[in-house]
């Protein structure tokens, strides 16, 4: 009487979405009722009768596919605020200045960061296709995408937690085919993972220690003072489990910890997710003066509107291919933004 679908459509490939979309369509026709859960928005809108959307385990908007489109609180759960640009208040207006406006840093003779034609994913599923970029240093380079798009997949693939399966990655100048993912720290490339993964059981300095691991100079200590004067809450913890911090507490020692291994390249992997709004902003502003003081950062976030506001550049990216790319100032206005993360209107 009742199908429940979920996530039918991850994995597949255009065609074989429009496919599964007459299926679901023939299927509730029939008259059994079909509840669907997934990613893919232009299968959702294109297919759905009425639209529950869920942000941190809550309802936030019910009605048609074009109503949920117009909805304020979908707009800023997807985009990161109202209609999907920044807000005109002081907040947004100091971040946009921590990156210039959107202006990039003079192009390096060469990137910090090479990625050329990279395909990858999980098994046999195929998430990334085709994905080439650059990271010149000093930038903050960002990138958006939905639920889904590949995101993370594309950040492990780079350490090597997920081997490439075609592409070049190539950092300071040196191809990183045949490094480890336990060498990439050594090498200067620092992940901060999705959800945190702080080391619950461990206090707050000694899981600050153990992003310095790697590390053979005599500095650690000092720069562990550092990162209780950048992150004044986690002095106040300092000799705490860190599995008691909250959750915004527990991103600031992951960002604090993956700046110990002192990068030349920290890609954050939504940092944001799972923080209240007033949080994001105060983690936002941390990342802003990251990148003023001449950090260079890979930013990936499903926040599109709060990345593209302290980034220099950014990519845009759907069912894992880059499908937009430009001065994070350009996409900020583009409405493929909004058709990505929420369907065709």
């Amino acid at each position: 009487q009742v199908l429940l679908l979920d996530e039918p459509a991850a994995g597949l490939g255009k065609g074989d979405k429009a496919a599964l979309g007459k299926l679901i369509r023939a299927i509730a026709s029939s008259g059994i009722k079909v509840i669907l859960i997934e990613h893919d928005m232009d299968l959702v809108m294109a297919i759905s009768d009425a639209v529950l959307v869920m942000d941190s385990g809550q309802a936030i908007a019910w009605g048609t596919p074009a109503e949920v489109q117009r909805d304020p609180k979908v707009l800023a759960a997807y985009l990161g605020t109202e209609g999907g640009a920044p807000e005109n208040g002081a907040a947004g207006a100091e971040l946009n200045g921590a990156a210039s406006n959107g202006t990039a840093p003079p192009p390096a003779a060469e990137p910090l960061l090479t990625v050329s034609q990279l395909t990858g994913g999980y098994g046999s599923l195929q998430v990334l296709s085709d994905i080439s970029l650059t990271v010149q240093p000093g930038e903050l380079v960002a990138i958006v995408g939905a639920n889904g798009a590949g995101k993370t997949t594309l950040l492990k693939s780079l350490v090597h937690l997920l081997p490439p399966w075609l592409g070049e990655v190539a950092f300071a100048g040196q191809t990183l085919a045949g490094v480890t993912a336990d060498q990439m720290a050594q090498r200067g490339l620092v992940l901060v993972p999705e959800g945190r993964q702080v080391f619950k059981a461990l206090t707050v300095v000694d899981n600050l220690r153990l992003g310095a691991f790697h590390r053979q100079d005599r500095e650690v200590d000092s720069d562990i003072e550092k990162m209780l004067a950048r992150f004044p809450q986690l002095r106040e913890r300092q000799g705490q489990p860190a599995g008691l911090l909250s959750g915004g507490e527990q991103q600031m020692l992951a960002i604090a910890r993956g700046l110990m291994a002192r990068p030349t390249l920290l890609l954050l992997d939504e940092p944001s997710l799972g923080l209240a709004p007033q949080l994001v902003e105060g983690l936002y502003e941390t990342l802003a003066a990251l990148r003023r003081e001449g950090l260079t950062i890979l930013l990936v976030d499903q926040m599109a509107s709060l990345a593209l506001a302290i980034a220099d550049r950014a990519y845009l990216l759907e069912t894992g291919r880059i499908v937009r790319s430009g001065r994070a100032a350009e996409l900020r206005d583009d409405p493929m933004i909004s058709q990505v993360y929420l369907g065709a209107n």
